[in-house]
């Protein structure tokens, strides 16, 4: 899998599942660290493997906004918006 910073993920497993995030940084081939600007800060981003994330989009063109908690708690609204619309495929 092939997920980069600034991806829109949905969790598959964990006491997080299906609940959105964006990812902050990749750590490795296996792990990413995510947060959703609500439950899980930037300064604190939770340390998840990407076997158990799905990429449903990308944050966007301005990514100083991933480090901005307010930034990717609004986005992640955008988006599940969206997908309620139907305007957006998850």
């Amino acid at each position: 899998m092939n997920m980069k910073a600034g991806d829109f993920v949905k969790s598959l497993k964990g006491h997080d599942k299906d609940e959105y995030f964006v990812i902050i940084a990749t750590l490795n081939e296996k792990f990413v660290l995510i947060a959703n600007g609500t439950t899980r800060k930037v300064d604190k981003p939770k340390q998840k493997n990407i076997k158990h994330l799905r990429k449903v989009g990308e944050f966007g063109e301005n990514s100083n906004t991933v480090k901005d908690n307010d930034g990717i708690a609004s986005k992640i609204d955008k988006l599940l918006q969206d997908i309620k619309t139907g305007g957006a495929n998850v």
